[in-house]
């Protein structure tokens, strides 16, 4: 197990998490774009609405829903909830250029939620949930994330399941480390096991072979330290040098005025921005992370 450490208010603290820390390593320019970067107006970080983002923030919130329902809710039920969340995230506010290419994904989260309700059971029992838990690496940097499901197996060991949402498969565990890592230092108990459940193909989640957390905790330090270092400096170079690499030339576009907005999340503290496809270069990740209309839904 990891050193249990109780959480502590660090003023100024650098919180990492599994996507700003994939952020960083892709690319320092995207990191402070997306971690750093204030919109002048209300102090808020930047967003780029996305399909792939829409769809997954609305299957979480449907199965987050599901499991704190002590009565179970139907399939018929969790259809319905999706289609309600569904709705905020219309057309340019989820990112979709058009109602074709959302009724796509809409399908293929319906797809998603009653693979996830039909299988759910499988999960075990649940431990009481936590919200955001966090574990100070530094006297500055505080790991954090959000787990989609922390059970209790029956030796009395922890298992912790991410949910996926993308057409890809995960090649580097390291979300469900940061996980584990969490999730030992919240419930004090050790994690024997972990998966990714991949909704939309798998009717269960797929085990990973868990190592000890310790080298993980030295190199999330490192990386930790890295960031800290380039904050300290306001040094945030991209690797493609000023042609700009895939993963920050879209948010550069929406500081150059190139986006449209859509709202303010007040919840995550974000405004978020559509932009158009002629001028999105790349296309945006899998959040996290193919019908004729969107009134399928």
């Amino acid at each position: 197990m990891v050193p249990h450490k109780p959480s502590i208010f660090i003023k100024d603290a650098i919180f990492l998490s599994h996507t700003s820390l994939n952020d960083f390593t892709n690319c320092p320019r995207a990191y402070y774009l997306k971690n750093v970067y204030r919109d002048p107006e209300h102090g808020f970080r930047l967003q780029i609405a996305s399909p792939n983002i829409s769809l997954g923030a609305v299957v979480h919130d449907v199965a987050k829903w599901y499991l704190e329902d002590l009565d179970k809710p139907s399939l018929v039920s969790a259809e319905d909830k999706f289609r309600s969340l569904w709705w905020k995230f219309h057309g340019k506010r989820g990112g979709f250029a058009s109602d074709e290419e959302e009724a796509v994904f809409g399908k293929r989260g319906l797809s998603m939620v009653a693979n996830f309700i039909k299988n759910a059971g499988r999960l075990g029992k649940m431990a009481p949930f936590a919200n955001f838990p966090k574990y100070p690496l530094s006297n500055k940097i505080i790991l954090t994330g959000n787990m989609d499901f922390v059970g209790e197996l029956p030796d009395g060991t922890l298992l912790v399941i991410d949910f996926k949402t993308g057409v890809k498969d995960e090649k580097d565990p390291i979300q469900l480390y940061i996980y584990a890592i969490l999730s030992e230092n919240y419930y004090q108990k050790p994690v024997t096991k972990a998966s990714y459940w991949y909704l939309d193909r798998e009717d269960t989640p797929r085990e990973i072979i868990l190592e000890p957390t310790e080298k993980t905790l030295d190199w999330l330090k490192e990386k930790g330290l890295q960031i800290q270092e380039a904050i300290e400096k306001n040094e945030w170079v991209c690797p493609e040098g000023e042609s700009l690499c895939r993963h920050c030339r879209n948010y550069q576009a929406i500081i150059e005025g190139k986006g449209e907005f859509m709202f303010t999340d007040h919840a995550f503290k974000k405004e978020v921005y559509y932009l158009a496809p002629q001028a999105l270069e790349t296309p945006m990740e899998d959040s996290g992370d193919n019908a004729t209309s969107a009134n399928v839904l």
